[in-house]
């Protein structure tokens, strides 16, 4: 089958979707109509199919019912200005389980981040049980104690305080093929859709470092939460209901910018 194929009664032969594929797959045929001249370096992003206002051309691997159309309303930059500013590192959760569809919820927003190469290579490890989010945390606890440079973190988390949850009743592992040399990047990028996500339901998000680093240097740790082989653990957020509600925006410093 091939890879695109042209309904040539709709198509104006106007090269749109020649000049938005990424990767040069598609060239015109001595008509002008589209071909897919070297199809094993499509990375099926879907642009071709996206960009035509004709409808004229399909993709073999994305089916057209799989499409949806663009939304005629977006966000304002006020609006999203404003979300990302309210939007807090949240250490103080309610006592409170989330339900499964927020959670899920939260990921199908993750799902439509963009991945280098179009690669969507990420996938998830979800605590959705309060109990294993704390045994997992009072597990961390213990292995800060012998990681050099973090006797005061150890401290602090073997005093009783969570410092490692903080209180959350969930957290999100993001996880990426290990050969993969951009899949932290495209874990921040997607679980920063997450924590907007949440922020935009009024739930509390902070990005959970130390979780991260345990998981990703610690084998036994990744066995605890099921972390497969060939894939490596590039980040983590704890989330759930925020004990604590804020008045103010603090200040932040000024972008370093260079103009050329």
């Amino acid at each position: 089958m091939d890879l695109i194929c042209v309904d040539k009664e709709n198509c104006r032969r106007d090269g749109i979707c020649m000049a938005a594929c990424p990767v040069a797959v598609i060239e015109a045929d001595a008509e002008g109509y589209p071909v897919a001249a070297n199809p094993d370096n499509c990375i099926d992003c879907g642009h071709c199919a996206a960009v035509c206002p004709h409808g004229a051309l399909s993709h073999s691997r994305l089916p057209a019912e799989s499409f949806l159309l663009l939304p005629r309303e977006r966000a304002g930059l006020p609006e999203l200005t404003n979300l990302m500013r309210a939007r807090r590192s949240v250490r103080q959760y309610k006592d409170e389980a989330l339900p499964r569809e927020t959670l899920a919820g939260l990921l199908e927003v993750a799902r439509i981040a963009p991945t280098a190469k179009n690669t969507q290579q990420l996938g998830y490890i979800v605590l959705e049980n309060p109990a294993t989010t704390r045994t997992l945390g009072k597990a961390i606890g213990d292995w800060l104690a012998t990681v050099p440079g973090m006797e005061r973190y150890a401290r602090l988390a073997q005093s009783g305080r969570d410092f490692v949850m903080r209180g959350a009743p969930h957290v999100i592992i993001a996880l990426g093929d290990a050969d993969n040399d951009w899949r932290e990047t495209d874990a921040g990028i997607a679980l920063t859709y997450v924590e907007l996500a949440a922020a935009a339901q009024g739930l509390g998000v902070c990005w959970a470092g130390i979780v991260h680093r345990a998981l990703a240097n610690n084998p036994g740790l990744a066995a605890m939460v099921g972390v497969p082989e060939g894939r490596a653990v590039c980040g983590a957020l704890m989330i759930g209901a925020p004990r604590l509600r804020y008045a103010l925006v603090p200040p932040r410093k000024a972008a370093k910018v260079s103009w050329l």
